[in-house]
């Protein structure tokens, strides 16, 4: 039978709801196939957000910090009843030996108290969020929330909680996550605003609003036309000629481990005044802070390069990520539809042309105001050079899939490190205009997500909160040191500042 509410997910049984994946879902399930016997779930999405909540003297900080847990336990259920999708993770089908998305509607509160007993985690361990995700915890089925409580004394004026969201992939993105965030705040301030009079969550008819995949949200034919498919053959071959007889940078990292250890998540701030006056450079140049963060990103790198006894030309290469909601239909392109994956990579890389000084040449001549110019104006002509429309989403399934193995049920052998690691820039925005700054009494700071790192390169995240850009990195602890991944950070800033002439 049909289900007529959501005609994206057929009902298979009474209450249980399937549809296909798509390729973009299927990416993540299979990467995470193929490094399952690392112990980890791979490009895992975690985000964490910090809440204060002000104190009163002579206030029992106990019953505050109950009142708190059941706010956001009432509100962790109305966002699997909103975006149930958080609850429908991926299942490989033996009959039709595909993977398919499964969501269970709950049939008693029985469930509902499993469901939130294996996804709603309480952790008293006097840490920050950001030391919790850094242990890197085993990923669920489902989307799992955990309120951490920091380091703290009762003299405090107000309490501090951290929220860390931990999903796989295959369900949620980084701008859906923080998305979802905003919503979860949204409904934990009324339900401690009103933890009396509070309704409980019923459970029934969530099913209308499960989200359907990249294809139907943004409108994607099932096949590409004439014009389409010449064009993304002479993307692949643009791609391929830009690594031809070129010396690729790529990242030192420590072979020694085979396998994997944590991701883990570092980040650097810029003042608000060099924020400001980067913000004002960018504007005069014609060109964004990812731009300018992006050419950093090759420069830096290109210093970490061998140097020899003369100069030599290299490439960086990489990409940028793209979230799609603004080309899906309504109400896909909204946080009414945040438990998604609607974003991709782009289809043409991004090539930087940079020069690798030799031995003895000055540091500081390597970071000319004019060699910066001539990587921005690169990154700049890159970001340009398409838009997101009919044409661009046709080419991504295969940007996903195209050199993808088949999925395989079985768990097989983790594939080897890769030796010629880059390192990439996703550009979350401003993140202030995503999540408000203040919900009730529930101040919100320092909101951050990441895709995690299990394999030698790193990801790089830019974001503005609140007049602040920070650059966060994900890295795996495995093959590089927290020393490194910060002189790594502050190079790259440095290279901005320089270049800009901030």
């Amino acid at each position: 039978m049909v289900n007529s509410v959501n005609k994206f997910w057929e009902e298979t049984s009474p209450g249980k709801y399937e549809r296909n994946v798509d390729e973009l879902e299927q990416l993540y399930t299979t990467l995470a196939k193929m490094h399952e016997g690392t112990g980890h779930t791979f490009f895992a999405i975690t985000a964490c957000v910090t809440l204060t909540v002000p104190t009163t003297i002579g206030e029992s900080l106990s019953y505050l910090e109950a009142q708190i847990e059941k706010a956001f336990r009432h509100s962790w259920k109305q966002m699997r009843y909103d975006h149930p999708t958080l609850a429908a993770p991926v299942v490989y089908d033996p009959d039709t030996e595909s993977c398919k998305k499964v969501y269970q509607t709950p049939q008693n509160a029985s469930e509902v108290n499993d469901w939130l007993e294996e996804t709603f985690k309480v952790i008293d361990k006097a840490q920050t969020g950001q030391e919790f995700a850094n242990s890197d915890p085993p990923i669920g089925r489902f989307a799992t929330l955990y309120l951490v409580t920091p380091r703290h004394d009762s003299h405090q004026s107000e309490m501090t909680k951290e929220l860390v969201l931990h999903s796989p992939h295959d369900i949620i993105d980084g701008v859906g996550t923080l998305m979802l965030l905003d919503n979860l705040i949204r409904v934990a301030s009324e339900a401690f605003s009103s933890l009396s009079s509070q309704s409980e969550v019923v459970f029934g008819d969530e099913s209308k609003n499960l989200s359907p995949h990249l294809r139907v949200a943004g409108n994607i034919p099932p096949t590409r036309n004439a014009a389409q498919e010449k064009k993304l053959q002479e993307i692949q071959s643009a791609n391929a000629d830009a690594r031809k007889d070129a010396e690729i940078l790529t990242l030192p990292f420590n072979s020694v481990p085979e396998i994997a250890g944590n991701s883990t998540r570092i980040a650097i701030n810029l003042s608000p005044t060099d924020t400001q006056a980067v913000l004002a450079r960018c504007k005069a140049l014609g060109v964004t802070p990812t731009h300018a963060f992006h050419a950093g990103i090759a420069l830096a790198l290109r210093d970490l390069q061998e140097k020899g006894q003369e100069e030599r030309k290299a490439r960086y290469i990489g990409y940028s990520l793209n979230n799609l909601r603004q080309s899906c239909k309504e109400p896909y392109n909204s946080p009414q539809h945040a438990a998604a994956v609607y974003h991709s990579a782009s289809a043409y890389s991004l090539v930087i042309d940079v020069v690798i000084p030799a031995v003895g040449q000055s540091k500081i001549a390597t970071k000319s105001l004019n060699e910066f110019e001539l990587a921005l104006n690169q990154v700049k002509d890159f970001y340009q050079s398409w838009t997101p429309n009919a044409d661009f989403l046709s080419m991504v399934p295969f940007i996903a899939t195209g050199k993808l193995p088949p999925y395989s049920p079985e768990t097989g052998p983790v594939p080897p490190p890769d030796h010629s690691p880059s390192v990439s820039l996703s550009s979350m925005g401003v993140l202030d205009r995503i999540i408000k700054p203040q919900r009730g009494v529930f101040k919100v700071e320092n909101p951050w997500v990441i895709g995690a790192e299990y394999r030698t390169g790193m990801g790089l995240f830019l974001s503005t909160w609140e007049g602040v850009l920070c650059l966060g990195a994900g890295y795996n602890d495995a093959y590089h040191s927290e020393d490194e991944v910060l002189r790594f950070l502050e190079s790259v800033k440095d290279i901005v500042l320089a270049g800009l002439a901030v």
